[in-house]
């Protein structure tokens, strides 16, 4: 079974809920927001995998990848220096 939902909660109140796998139930990750529900049924290695994607993520957010300098950059850098000195 596929399908394909997109739902945008920008700006509004949200409550994210993970109801444990029941003896008939697989594992539910319920995102809640006033324009509606979205749930995903899944087993703890798909959930393990929706929450290393949010942490990567946020990890992306706090620590940006700096660029490698180039030699120009050092070149550039060891010029103003030179001038200062």
């Amino acid at each position: 079974m596929g399908a394909a939902m997109s739902l945008d909660i920008t700006g509004e109140r949200v409550e994210a809920t993970v109801q444990p796998q029941r003896m008939y139930t697989p594992t539910i990750l319920s995102i809640r927001a006033k324009s509606g529900i979205v749930e995903v049924h899944c087993n703890d290695e798909q959930l393990a995998e929706i929450e290393f994607a949010i942490r990567q993520h946020f990890e992306k957010i706090k620590y940006p990848e700096s660029p490698e300098p180039t030699v120009q950059d050092v070149g550039l850098e060891y010029s103003v220096k030179e001038e200062i000195a």
